[in-house]
């Protein structure tokens, strides 16, 4: 990405870094609140505020609501019967952090989760990018995440002659709880721009002490020392993620497995969406880039894996892929024929695979 292209997304991130509000407050104190058109939280003090999507979720969690009934009355606009059972269940007599930003609820956390902020972690970054002679090569920023991928060209080997693949990293935050912050390699396949993310990198809890009701200080000395601490080990974790000797063992480990055979390839698609859990949406791109592709070998289904994750909508849901893919791809040959050349249990499907493409 240009300098262009980032300049938005910070101005975004210091936007909200300069209007969220964070408060500590008694769960007791809280109160859900019908409104016609939607549902909405009674924080003492600080006013009723809408919840966002990930909030509604972490809402149904805490107060032990099943998801499939809480979206049913949210979906139905039953918001007097959603108050009435989240007010029944809520008080209890934990402290809780509730994150707002831009009048709305948009986290409901633990009073000792600790927030990373995505701010300062993008600046704390991109400085040790430029020592890394790293670029950003992708940035997504969700209402629940911020994904950076970023690769160097001091970083390059060949997965295959002529396969070129370049190293480098993703950076994965949520400031809402939605999962740890992690620093993982990652792999860029220069041929098709599609990614691996290795899930052996740094991760991290967002856990911290415990705070005292009312709104929370981030300016204050015990925060800042705390958090200086951390971003200390976070920086060396981007230097080691960057070490040659880290990326040529990733290399290494992919070359060995490349050139497994797959001998039956909609079996083996149908396998592998069993073994990793896939929608039937994303099995049908998959067993069409596969197809496309004929390269039916273990870095086949690799790559056929990237490429359904690039056409996914969701960031999210293409990081998980990109995951997913890495495990496949340095996935033992034994281990990984053992999927793909698993027989199916159903009679029926054993015969539609008999007529497998070759």
């Amino acid at each position: 990405m240009s300098h262009q292209e980032l300049v938005p997304v910070f101005q975004e991130l210091k936007r909200q870094r300069e209007a969220r509000k964070d408060l500590i407050v008694d769960s007791r104190s809280l109160k859900a609140v019908a409104e016609s058109e939607r549902i909405v939280i009674d924080v003492p003090k600080y006013g009723v505020h809408p919840l966002t999507q990930w909030a509604h979720g972490q809402l149904a969690e805490k107060v032990q609501i099943p998801q499939k009934y809480y979206s049913r009355m949210l979906d139905t606009k039953n918001f007097g019967l959603l108050a009435d059972n989240v007010n029944t269940w809520l008080p209890t007599e934990d402290k809780r952090m509730i994150r707002i930003l831009d009048g709305n609820v948009r986290a409901i956390l633990s009073d000792r989760y600790r927030v990373l902020d995505n701010y300062d972690l993008m600046f704390l970054a991109l400085d040790e990018f430029a020592k890394a002679g790293a670029e950003v090569h992708k940035l997504n920023l969700t209402e629940s995440h911020m994904f950076v991928k970023a690769v160097t060209p001091r970083l390059q080997g060949e997965v295959r002659p002529g396969d070129i693949v370049q190293g480098g990293l993703v950076l994965r935050n949520s400031e809402v709880g939605a999962s740890r912050f992690a620093v993982e390699p990652f792999v860029l396949r220069l041929k098709c721009t599609n990614g691996l993310i290795v899930s052996e990198g740094y991760s991290r809890v967002h856990l911290g002490r415990r705070k005292e009701e009312g709104e929370f200080n981030w300016s204050s000395e015990t925060t800042y020392l705390e958090n200086q601490a951390i971003w200390s080990a976070v920086r060396d974790v981007i230097r080691n993620t960057f070490d040659p000797a880290s990326f040529e063992s990733i290399i290494a480990r992919l070359k060995s497995n490349a050139e497994t055979p797959v001998s039956a390839p909609v079996q083996a698609i149908d396998n592998i969406v069993t073994h990793i859990g896939l929608t039937e949406a994303a099995k049908e791109m998959l067993l069409k880039n596969f197809l496309e592709d004929k390269d039916y070998t273990q870095w086949g289904i690799t790559n056929a894996l990237t490429a359904t994750a690039r056409q996914l909508p969701e960031p999210e849901d293409q990081v998980e892929l990109e995951t997913k893919a890495s495990d496949i791809a340095l996935m033992q040959a034994g281990a990984f024929l053992d999927i793909v050349d698993a027989k199916p249990k159903n009679r029926a499907v054993r015969n539609l695979m008999g007529g497998d493409m070759t």
